[in-house]
């Protein structure tokens, strides 16, 4: 996740000195050292306890504990904002996790969802479904946004909404081909099939860029 969807989810939200906030799939904690830095009091939620590790020593003061998103270990109106990025479309019930955000969050504070926008608008996405990884081809690929849907039938209220560019660059080959193995993406048994779906994207330094962008939504509760 880039910085300025960071920058532009946090100004939307109104995330702030002393601002109450809970960031859900807090991974290793970036957003939420972002968020510090702008004086935010930042707790976090992951499944994943090396996350957490990492998480608690980029922020020592943060308040970050073992959960699911479906099922926050936190007291109601616990927080001013609620921030999850590219996190609810993972979750086991998407719905309930908006659910969870709606209990935890203050009447008057703010649950900003981010994430990855539609496959059209986003390069490395049809890069992903050229080669066939995952198995899904483009196709198969979903008319609508799960994420948006779950949105629309939550009790929460759309207040706001954007997108943000997202470019992901690579600098060569090698750096592609480590990217897709972090991703479990093994290349090298087609690394033909690989390089011919990445030339539309190879610069002529032999990099790779790959224009994608983020949409996120601000939401409270409905009144």
């Amino acid at each position: 996740m880039s910085t300025p969807a960071w920058e532009a989810v946090a100004d939307a939200a109104g995330v702030g000195y002393a601002t109450s906030l809970l960031d859900l799939g807090c991974g290793d904690g970036a957003f939420c050292a972002f968020a510090a830095r702008r004086g935010a009091v930042v707790s976090g939620v992951d499944y994943e306890p090396d996350a957490l590790a990492a998480a608690l020593e980029a922020v020592p003061s943060g308040d970050f504990r073992l959960g699911m998103m479906e099922s926050l270990p936190w007291v109601d109106d616990s927080f001013d904002v609620v921030t999850a990025f590219n996190a609810v479309q993972y979750a086991l019930d998407p719905a309930l996790a908006l659910v969870e955000a709606a209990r935890v969050v203050r009447p008057s504070g703010r649950v900003a969802i981010c994430k990855w926008g539609p496959p059209a608008g986003n390069e490395f996405f049809a890069f992903l479904t050229a080669i066939g990884a995952g198995g899904v081809r483009g196709d198969q690929l979903p008319a609508g946004d799960p994420v948006s849907d779950v949105i629309l039938g939550s009790r929460l209220e759309v207040v706001g909404t954007g997108e943000v560019a997202a470019p992901i660059e690579m600098a060569g080959d090698a750096a592609l081909e480590e990217s897709l193995s972090r991703a479990g993406i093994e290349a090298s048994h087609a690394a033909s099939a690989v390089m011919a779906a990445a030339a539309p994207y190879r610069r002529a330094d032999g990099g790779y860029r790959f224009d994608n962008r983020l949409r996120y939504w601000v939401l409270r509760r409905r009144r």
